[in-house]
């Protein structure tokens, strides 16, 4: 019969499959009510590699400390795609039985439709992006941050993706998106990074907090 343990970082994994993107423990326990743990990353890591954690210093330029961010490797959602077309394994109980013969449906449909995983599991640019604000302006919430220091966050989303969800994020009383009135203060990183919105590039992100 499965531990808890092996359940734990069973679930850990379908988690970073399903949100498909970098997250932070604080954004996992937010979404799906758990974080990897020492024991997650041991278990998770003992015949192949399938977490990616990574200390990133940079995005907290202020910060005396890096944040840890965890996704899947190839061989993690690699793992995951077996796992889901494999079905429920006979030791699986309640509730693990439960979330196994859910992803079972998941796997088997994409499979009969010839969908590939990696197209079908795909991140939440808007909620990305968001977190990614959050991360940065953890000390001064709601403060004004360069694209060009958060677009370094969104890794491998496409350019063009993250454009336009910034594009319709502007249309929400809450996001604003400005151009740096001092140009001489802006290098070429910054030019780089900004998006074009009604004729007019956009240099900063501002994220008020939900009344």
């Amino acid at each position: 019969m499965a531990d808890v343990s092996t359940t734990r970082w069973q679930a850990s994994m379908f988690a970073l499959m399903v949100v498909a993107r970098p997250v932070t423990n604080r954004e996992l326990r937010e979404l799906a009510g758990l974080e990897i743990t020492a024991d997650i990353r041991r278990r998770a890591n003992a015949e192949i590699s399938r977490l990616s954690g990574q200390k990133d210093d940079s995005i907290l330029k202020d910060s005396e400390r890096g944040i840890h961010t965890y996704s899947l490797s190839a061989e993690g959602f690699a793992w995951c795609e077996s796992a889901l077309l494999a079905g429920r394994p006979d030791d699986a109980k309640f509730p693990s039985g439960v979330l196994y013969s859910v992803l079972e449906s998941v796997g088997q449909h994409l499979a009969r439709s010839g969908t590939k995983f990696g197209e079908f599991f795909q991140p939440d640019i808007e909620a990305w992006i968001r977190a990614a604000y959050n991360d940065l302006t953890t000390r001064r919430p709601g403060s004004w941050v360069k694209l060009s220091t958060l677009r370094p966050r969104l890794r491998n989303a496409p350019r063009n993706v993250v454009d336009a969800a910034l594009d319709r994020m502007i249309e929400l009383p809450e996001v604003h998106l400005k151009s740096e009135f001092n140009r001489s203060s802006l290098d070429d990183e910054d030019r780089e990074a900004a998006v074009r919105i009604g004729g007019e590039d956009r240099h900063l992100l501002k994220i008020e907090a939900a009344a």
